[in-house]
């Protein structure tokens, strides 16, 4: 089982209980996905956030696969808000990725469940850390 993280889930990004969760992941593998990726939050309100509108036909978005059979599910759906129910931020779904090397697997990602919200920032070239970088902006703690 893998996971594709894009955002506050990447090793060097992750603070406090997202550092915690994601503790148990194996080593990662640059990778990407296909989709759009916009920023929320602000930074008077933690820092931002990146959310994943996964789209097979759309534009890179760039993150790493870890292998992942460490990880506590329950735990890492609590923290993204992610279920089938209504009200639900994210929902976990496995999608096609993309090694660097050109391979392709399978890994689970937390894409978005809603409508884009108000606000929310496209991140051209798909990378929240670059994104980041670029900004000056500090991700959600």
């Amino acid at each position: 089982m893998r996971l594709f993280v894009y955002g506050v889930l990447i090793k060097e990004l992750a603070q406090g209980h997202a550092a915690r969760l994601i503790a148990g992941l194996g080593p990662g593998q640059p990778a990407c996905v296909r989709g759009s990726l916009y920023a929320v939050g602000r930074e008077s309100e933690g820092g931002c956030y990146p959310i994943l509108l996964h789209d097979p036909a759309g534009p890179q978005v760039h993150g790493f696969v870890h292998e992942a059979n460490a990880v506590d599910w329950a735990a890492m759906d609590a923290f993204e808000n992610a279920h089938e129910g209504a009200g639900a931020e994210y929902v976990r779904r496995a999608i096609d990725v993309t090694l660097a090397d050109g391979t392709r697997t399978s890994a689970f990602a937390y894409c978005y469940a809603r409508a884009v919200p108000p606000g929310a920032e496209a991140i051209p070239g798909g990378s929240f850390a670059a994104w980041l970088r670029d900004t000056g902006r500090t991700a959600f703690s």
